[in-house]
């Protein structure tokens, strides 16, 4: 058996394969190719998680001091929104409860009175400033710094989204091209698109496919401040892949 010839021929069957299935359907006059997408996003924006805790043995000197804690922190940060307005502060957490410590004397929990704890998430596109969110913060003795978090802002992911959707019907359109032009057609207009992934399927006609795009699979890691600013190193992907029809002429 001649080798060389088989694995000619193998090609060959599957070119053809491909052919045929980009060119079937319910329409001899179209042509169904994929398109796809896939790029790393810088992520621009930092978050601080703090608590504030406060324990007494009366809940409501409890909550007095964690609001008088969390006050401050919230006239600081409105200051600070007049001159970063991107600057975020969101309230994640209240919560009061009977706090107790085991006591290995005798054997059992005690009661240590009652705590309450106030989080919040503080969102910045400076490093800086959580630096000095950070320095800000530490005057208080109830202050609990949770960790970092990067990730891409809202406004930023939308442009990246629709940049690789826009991308990924080019690539769809460069296949259908080559593809006909393999059996002597053109391609037409593109008469419809859909967007999916494992997690994620939409379908839109030609007038509206600019809008859609898959939600980015953001990687969220929690950071330490020994990072400094190179916490921005860290990137987000963005992938997505378009199933689309063209017309033939």
């Amino acid at each position: 058996m001649n080798l060389k010839n088989l694995n000619i021929n193998v090609v060959f069957v599957v070119i053809v394969s491909l052919l045929a299935y980009a060119f079937s359907g319910k329409n001899n006059n179209q042509i169904h190719v994929s398109g796809e997408c896939s790029k790393k996003v810088k992520k621009d924006r930092v978050s601080i998680i703090l608590q504030v805790k406060n324990l007494d043995k009366n809940a409501s000197l409890a909550s007095q001091k964690s609001m008088k804690t969390y006050k401050a922190i919230s006239d600081y940060i409105v200051e600070l929104q007049k001159q970063y307005p991107e600057t975020e502060l969101e309230t994640t957490e209240y919560d009061t409860y009977e706090k107790t410590e085991w006591n290995s004397n005798l054997k059992k929990n005690v009661k240590l009175g009652v705590e309450n704890v106030i989080g919040l998430s503080i969102t910045s596109p400076k490093m800086d400033l959580v630096e000095n969110i950070l320095a800000e913060v530490s005057k208080f003795s109830d202050v609990y710094p949770n960790g970092l978090r990067t990730f891409v802002a809202k406004t930023t992911l939308k442009k990246e989204q629709s940049a690789c959707l826009e991308d990924a019907v080019k690539n769809a359109q460069s296949k259908a091209f080559e593809m006909a032009n393999s059996v002597g057609q053109k391609i037409g207009k593109m008469t419809n698109v859909s967007v999916y992934d494992d997690n994620y399927s939409y379908t839109s006609n030609t007038r509206v496919y600019k809008s859609m795009a898959k939600m980015a699979v953001m990687e969220d890691a929690d950071e330490t401040m020994a990072g400094g600013p190179s916490i921005f190193t860290g990137n987000a992907d963005i992938s997505l892949k378009v199933n689309a029809s063209f017309e033939l002429k």
